[in-house]
């Protein structure tokens, strides 16, 4: 292992991006030893998979201040290789004043705009291509940046040097042996003109085919979670506390962090969910899920879906279902799967 050369990744993104570059990451720490990540305060809450990294916060949306300290940061750590991970713009002008500095990247190929324009990317020691305009991408993007990997290091196919937390004690008394879970999103299920009755259905329709029933839902405070915390019997793993509002075994997690998350997805038996977040770690911890769309098809050009697809989800083999606007044939799509 190297330890004399330092890198620097950027990957201040959200927390399902972040999980598209965990095989990366980790790869990198099999050559190099000095890594720091920067995190956006949307995927910090993870920071726990990185106890042989330096980690660093910084906002989602650059600050001038964020770009100034981060041209100072540069500057004073004599930094050798940097890794653009998340593909904002300001980061692909830093190889014209850091020129010792050799500069890898994920670009964005677009309909309306090229991220970074081609130019730029003559400034890049090596780079790949995500096309958002091409129906299918060759790989998807997980694999894809794999290619920025000099072929001296080998691909970390284990995630082995990740730090991969084991529940507690304490929470595993808390937590049933055996459990389907299902996320709430709000803006999900509004977008798709659904409410707290649609979700209540889906509940039910899991509590018929599984013994318990764990559901979390967004972590800001709504009507939706007040409804949940007096409605269904509750767990708390931040006070470690079980409140049973009845002898259903359907409970509501109340204000999960990520970390809570995780291991409540690699210890359920199967998960269900929108898109995105959940379906990336379940990816990950390789368990099963069904995972949701609200498109409607009929409605709107399908090529932007097909597109999405074959860059986040080529190759994951997962169970997804289209959800239609009537309940009950959702329900019934649902039910192939569980």
């Amino acid at each position: 292992m190297n330890s004399n050369k330092k890198i620097v990744i950027f990957k201040n993104d959200r927390g399902g991006d972040l999980f598209i570059s965990l095989k990366l990451i980790s790869s990198l720490r099999n050559e190099y030893e000095n890594i720091t990540i920067f995190l956006s305060e949307l995927n910090f809450g993870f920071k726990f998979l990185f106890n042989l990294f330096k980690i660093r916060k910084i906002n989602y949306n650059l600050s001038i201040i964020d770009k100034v300290r981060l041209i100072f940061f540069l500057y004073k750590s004599n930094t050798d290789y940097v890794y653009i991970l998340a593909p904002k713009n300001f980061y692909f002008y830093l190889p014209l004043i850091f020129r010792k500095i050799k500069f890898y990247a994920v670009t964005i190929n677009g309909h309306k705009r090229n991220r970074p324009p081609l130019y730029l990317r003559k400034l890049l020691s090596n780079y790949v291509e995500i096309s958002r305009y091409k129906i299918k991408n060759k790989k998807p993007s997980r694999d894809l940046q794999l290619d920025l990997l000099d072929k001296s290091i080998d691909v970390d196919y284990k995630y082995q040097n990740l730090s991969i937390p084991s529940i507690m004690d304490v929470h595993r008394k808390m937590i049933p042996n055996k459990f389907i879970y299902i996320q709430f999103k709000k803006k999900f299920f509004e977008d798709f003109g659904w409410g707290i009755n649609e979700f209540s259905k889906i509940i039910e329709l899991l509590s018929s085919k599984y013994e318990n029933v764990l559901f979390s839902s967004d972590i800001e405070k709504n009507s939706y979670n007040d409804f949940f915390i007096n409605n269904f019997s509750v767990i708390d793993l931040n006070t470690n506390k079980i409140i049973k509002l009845n002898n259903n075994k359907i409970y509501f997690l109340n204000k999960i962090n990520a970390k809570e998350l995780f291991i409540i997805i690699n210890t359920a038996d199967k998960c269900i969910s929108p898109h995105g977040l959940v379906t990336n770690i379940r990816y990950f911890l390789n368990k099963k899920s069904i995972n949701l769309f609200n498109y409607q098809l009929s409605n709107f050009d399908y090529h932007p879906v097909k597109i999405s697809f074959s860059e986040w989800y080529g190759n994951m083999k997962m169970d997804f279902v289209f959800l239609k606007k009537d309940i009950n044939k959702s329900l019934n799509r649902i039910n192939k799967y569980l």
